[in-house]
């Protein structure tokens, strides 16, 4: 069969690939101003985190969201544009929790989330070349203890990084539930 040679790869699945030598940056940015298109927040003041520190988000009947099927596609698009920005795997996973039953309380951290996704639609991840012959894996993992205050359940988050490069990153429930924080971050790791 006949092929063709289109260049470079610059755009896959909604991902922007730019090459240059020496390096390759991903990016979702059309994908991500969609998103914030999507919640009608075009414009919107941005925000400098995904998510307020320390909050604790419970699962509830009260003041159902009134467009569940919005709530679960925001996060959806949220979940696919993870495959780019680490920076919002924890708050995303956290907002996922809820897509049985969410409430108007987390549909205001998804409203924060788009804020802070409005700011940063540039972000993305970068890989330079290095010297191969002395690869060098590093990675970090942490936890919270019993994080998931319905279920006691704590979130364990890890990122690797192969000689600088972003390679790998998770953030998802434990399992099993620790009974301390030591435990906790044994099982993250």
């Amino acid at each position: 069969f006949s092929m063709s040679d289109l260049g470079l790869l610059s755009y896959y699945l909604g991902i922007e690939v730019k090459q240059r030598p020496g390096d390759i940056t991903i990016c979702q940015r059309a994908y991500a101003s969609k998103i914030v298109e999507q919640c009608g927040m075009t414009g919107c003041n941005p925000v400098d985190t995904p998510m307020e520190q320390n909050l604790k988000l419970f699962p509830g009947k009260p003041e159902m969201v009134k467009d569940m099927s919005k709530f679960r596609s925001v996060v959806g698009s949220l979940r696919y544009l993870v495959n780019t920005r680490p920076d919002i795997s924890y708050s995303v996973g956290m907002v996922s929790r809820f897509m049985e039953c969410p409430t108007a309380e987390h549909w205001a951290v998804i409203k924060r989330i788009v804020r802070y996704v409005a700011g940063t639609t540039e972000y993305g991840c970068r890989y330079t070349s290095g010297a191969f012959s002395n690869l060098r894996l590093l990675g970090y993992s942490d936890s919270d203890h019993a994080g998931d205050l319905e279920k006691r359940k704590s979130t364990s988050g890890v990122v690797f990084f192969l000689n600088g490069n972003v390679v790998t990153w998770s953030s998802q429930k434990q399992r099993v539930v620790s009974l301390s924080s030591c435990e906790a971050e044994y099982i993250a790791a």
